[in-house]
């Protein structure tokens, strides 16, 4: 069974996610201190930026407001994917940012750098970053709890002769394909514009706080984000950006879940993303549904949802009840009930008398000298597990074994006298019990009526 997210934080250790959830982390002592950040020198900052190349692969008709974005991280160095939304204005992920970057109105023109590739007769540009316009705040590190991840940074030059991504508010339906154009970093310096699918996932375990078209934070299936591709825009059949790309799912999550022996497929390369049905931009105000937008996400809710999801009682309620829907007509006399009882793992269905059937349809078949009756009748064997899917979410399996002859005897004397009797269960099986239930009647649930 797979724990809740409070049940993984008390038991990280046994499980193996001490890294994913934060725990053992090194105590910081008195006196220490973090190493210095040199950044580079100026020139070797222009020498690495001058070998910078973006292109668009074979005979491929790339977006040409599609660009690569290079970052500078102390002394280290950051590739995303942006994309114009105005002449001057680009979009791209918060996350792809550094800290002191992660606020409105920042200088942004000595840490961040724009490459658009060549299209047409447009050779590759390069641009420089003004300010930043608009960022979300991504607080933690969890990517189930950032309401948005965008970031909207000005251009020191505008491109009026670039197309411009139109950004709607339409939301992301559940199970639908989208297209992304994302950046590939190839090596130091060339990176190679990449097509793909992608398929949105609602009501999954990975994140189930995405359950409508509207939810702030969204997860797509079989698009990773590649080195360079956060920031990436997940576009609609009409070319609409409708979402945008944020982080790959913890792969410590990911080792986890395939750990778990639920899974009857292999789990798919999945996503974070930005919903822009409820992002914040700078010229539009409006969301899809504020409500939904404006929801709480956090770890007590993703808990909440979590265990709904693995409770036995809605993954196998219908399934239950449509097992005792097929044994309705098992007796003429007998009207069985199916309860759950968890073995080794499964929740096994035990089918049970629960009630006579009408004493008027049939007790006056019976001669009134006869005092017992064994009634033959074939059950089916059951049992119910839950089952993951390769988009991580959960259901309830059937397990199915061969159907067995089960004996059920009850008291016609009692019947005839006290409108009610006890009925004994066995099968030839010797592992098998007999099994008494005591003051059985003709009244039963009217869902059984």
């Amino acid at each position: 069974m797979l724990p809740s997210i409070s049940t993984l934080n008390r038991w990280c250790l046994v499980v193996g996610l001490c890294l994913f959830w934060s725990c053992g982390k090194k105590a910081k002592t008195s006196g220490e201190t973090k190493p210095e950040v040199i950044r580079p020198s100026q020139t070797e900052i222009d020498s690495y930026l001058d070998k910078q190349t973006v292109d668009c692969p074979g005979n491929q008709a790339c977006p040409n407001y599609l660009a690569k974005i290079v970052v500078i991280l102390g002394n280290n160095y950051k590739q995303c994917t942006g994309f114009l939304t105005e002449n001057n204005i680009l979009a791209t992920s918060a996350s792809c940012l550094p800290a002191l970057l992660r606020l409105n109105g920042q200088d942004c023109s000595r840490d961040v750098f724009f490459f658009f590739p060549a299209a047409g007769n447009r050779p590759m540009e390069r641009v420089g970053c003004s300010k930043v316009v608009l960022v979300s705040k991504t607080e933690g590190t969890d990517p189930i709890l950032w309401r948005d991840d965008v970031a909207f940074l000005e251009l020191s030059t505008a491109l009026p002769g670039r197309r411009r991504a139109v950004l709607s508010r339409d939301g992301v339906p559940n199970a639908q394909r989208f297209t992304t154009w994302m950046i590939d970093q190839q090596d130091e310096f060339s990176a190679l514009i990449k097509k793909g699918t992608c398929e949105s996932v609602h009501n999954n375990y990975i994140n189930p706080l995405v359950w409508t078209e509207s939810s702030p934070n969204m997860l797509f299936a079989d698009c990773p984000v590649l080195r360079g591709g956060t920031g990436a825009p997940v576009l609609d059949a009409r070319g609409r950006v409708r979402s945008i790309t944020s982080q790959n799912i913890d792969p410590k999550l990911r080792e986890f879940l395939e750990a778990t022996g639920l899974l009857r497929e292999k789990l798919k390369d999945m996503i974070h993303a930005t919903n822009f049905a409820c992002a914040p931009t700078p010229r539009d105000g409006t969301v899809l549904d504020e409500r939904e937008c404006a929801k709480d996400l956090t770890y007590a809710r993703v808990d909440r949802f979590r265990s709904e999801m693995l409770s036995s009682t809605i993954l196998f309620g219908d399934l239950r009840k449509k097992l005792e829907e097929s044994i309705r007509s098992a007796s003429r006399y007998v009207r069985f009930g199916v309860k759950l009882v968890p073995k080794n793992g499964v929740q096994e269905a035990e089918i049970f008398p629960r009630c006579f059937k009408p004493f008027a349809e049939w007790l006056g078949t019976f001669s009134s000298n006869r005092n017992v009756y064994v009634d033959n009748v074939v059950l089916p064997v059951r049992s119910f597990k839950r089952s993951m899917d390769g988009y991580a979410r959960i259901s309830g399996e059937t397990v199915e074994s061969a159907d067995k002859l089960n004996f059920v005897q009850f008291s016609l004397k009692n019947i005839r006298a006290s409108r009610r009797s006890s009925i004994l269960m066995w099968t030839r099986d010797e592992n098998d019990e007999l099994r008494t239930f005591p003051g059985i009647t003709e009244e039963c649930p009217a869902s059984l009526l």
